[in-house]
């Protein structure tokens, strides 16, 4: 069974692309091809002769094409085992006649989904018109059959099922036929899952279903250290971050993409937050932790602005601005060591500066593309699933005696959504400039959340605050008890945002009313583990 040779090859394509090179090369080694009605056509067309696929099934097509391949000779003709003698008999006593190469795409499910998310069409007529179902079968039939039949199902594989016919024989070998069927049950695997993706959102269903397919899967050049392997999967219908292609520079390393999708997101939120035309919102992440954030009106300030937040940790960082790269922030960062910049354009003059560093990434990223409302990390022995914790606290309530100003929410919608993007336990320290939001300290990923909040203290010191009256200290969960009120009160910290609900939150609001501070709760915690 290490050679078959292909007497017999059924054709049955939606994408006509590089077929004729294939179809020619089995007419001259005397396949007979058997064919349905549209891939017929274009056979004709060429000068290929073909067995129209009704004269096999015994059977018109009907309804409108739903029905064409599907039958009980076409599939036994793919599925009997042909070194067992008592399938070969009861196939010569059936009447049935082996097939030894199928060739089929499916029909574009995924290209209609991705035309309806566009035009935010809601008819299903087109997509259910759209959902093969004959073509799965009978790939499934002769990918289960490879140690006889092979199967194309993609006109990329059509130069590498020709180069290793043999040039005498027209035989095919059994390492081609394994890999054929590999690649053939991965595509329809994918194919099953974005029909199901599609129908959850088009039904809100309760759960999703995840279309991580290995034909979609880019390996990177290590993962988070140099001795593990990694991947890349991108999203067949809404491709965003994962993939894009940088236009300059080395590919991004896994690390690099987690610290993209980061500093991506929380951008984003920003100006999800800060809808007016005049803003601009730029991210600079460090280790998957926002070390840097602002918004302004300009890029180049706001961009400044986010720099100034902490200019150490900013040095091998990667930045996300909200609009267009302009020459002034090129000029700017030239001699800055940055990892990747991100935006959803650069001016022409800003790729030219850019072109002289070489291993700098640049990425183009419309927002408008945006995917993923689900987040998914691996645990041993399978997966957790949530919803992204995406748009802003609903309400917040003064809970203190000393009032907290009105003109400062825009600040607190500011700081809240830079802090959820920090890993717990959060604090941020954040500040109304004269040019727009900054973030000036952040302390993170302690499990002590009173270090983290010495720490934002710190780190707004180290970049020069002094008046820290004017800061608004925001946490991501609530106090669990009155230190962490005492020691931002020590540093002159008069405004705090929490979301409250600890069994010790009458101690805490008490302490501010002691203390003269003012606090207000969100309702929302914003755990980033």
């Amino acid at each position: 069974m290490e050679n078959i040779k292909i007497k017999r090859a059924l054709i049955s394509v939606s994408d006509k692309t590089g077929l004729k090179p294939l179809a020619l090369a089995l007419k001259n080694y005397g396949v007979e091809i058997i064919s349905s009605g549209g891939t017929g056509l274009v056979l004709k067309e060429w000068g290929i002769d073909f067995t129209p696929i009704e004269q096999v099934t015994g059977n018109p097509e009907a309804f409108a094409g739903r029905m064409k391949t599907l039958s009980f000779p076409i599939a036994s003709a793919l599925l009997f085992r042909r070194e067992n003698s008592a399938d070969q008999k009861q196939a010569a006593e059936l009447g049935i006649e082996a097939i030894d190469l199928v060739i089929c795409n499916l029909y574009p499910f995924a290209e209609v989904a991705k035309k309806h998310q566009r035009k935010k069409d809601q008819s299903m007529v087109e997509l259910i018109e759209n959902i093969d179902i004959g073509g799965p079968t009978m790939i499934r039939a002769a990918a289960k059959n490879y140690r006889a039949v092979a199967v194309c199902i993609h006109p990329d594989q059509y130069p590498q099922l020709l180069e290793s016919l043999d040039a005498s024989t027209g035989s095919t070998d059994l390492a081609t036929r394994r890999n054929l069927a590999l690649c053939a049950f991965r595509e329809t695997a994918q194919y099953d899952a974005i029909i199901a993706d599609v129908l959850e959102q088009q039904w809100s269903a309760d759960s999703k279903t995840f279309a991580l397919a290995a034909k979609n899967a880019k390996e990177l050049r290590y993962g988070e250290n140099p001795h593990q392997k990694a991947w890349v999967y991108t999203d067949p219908l809404q491709p965003g971050l994962a993939g894009m292609t940088p236009l300059q520079g080395r590919p991004l390393s896994y690390n690099n993409l987690l610290d993209a999708d980061a500093a991506f997101k929380c951008t984003n939120d920003l100006i999800d937050t800060f809808k007016r035309d005049t803003d601009f919102a730029v991210t600079i992440v460090k280790h998957l932790n926002p070390c840097g954030a602002a918004v302004s009106q300009n890029a180049f300030a706001a961009l400044k602005l986010a720099w100034a937040g902490d200019p150490i940790s900013s040095f091998g960082s990667i930045i996300c601005f909200s609009g267009i790269v302009t020459e002034e922030c090129a000029a700017w960062l030239a001699d800055k060591f940055v990892e990747v910049l991100i935006a959803p354009a650069f001016s022409a003059e800003a790729l030219l500066l850019c072109e002289k560093k070489k291993n700098l990434r640049l990425i183009e990223c419309d927002f408008a593309t945006v995917a993923g409302n689900y987040n998914l990390r691996s645990i041993s022995g399978g997966w957790l699933v949530q919803t992204e914790d995406q748009g802003l606290d609903e309400t917040t309530s003064a809970v203190t005696e000393t009032p907290f100003s009105n003109a400062k929410m825009p600040l607190v919608e500011f700081g809240t959504m830079v802090n959820k993007h920090l890993k717990s336990n959060a604090i941020a320290l954040v500040k109304e400039t004269r040019v727009g939001h900054a973030l000036v300290g952040a302390g993170m990923g302690n499990p002590n959340r009173l270090i983290s909040t010495q720490q934002a203290l710190e780190k707004a010191k180290e970049n020069g605050e002094e008046d820290f009256s004017e800061l608004i200290l925001i946490s991501d969960a609530f106090f669990p008890f009155a230190d962490n009120i005492e020691l931002a009160h020590r540093a002159g910290i008069t405004h705090i945002v929490q979301p409250g609900g600890s069994i010790k939150d009458r101690d805490v609001i008490k302490k501010c009313n002691e203390l003269g501070m003012s606090m207000i709760f969100t309702g929302r915690r914003h755990f980033r583990h």
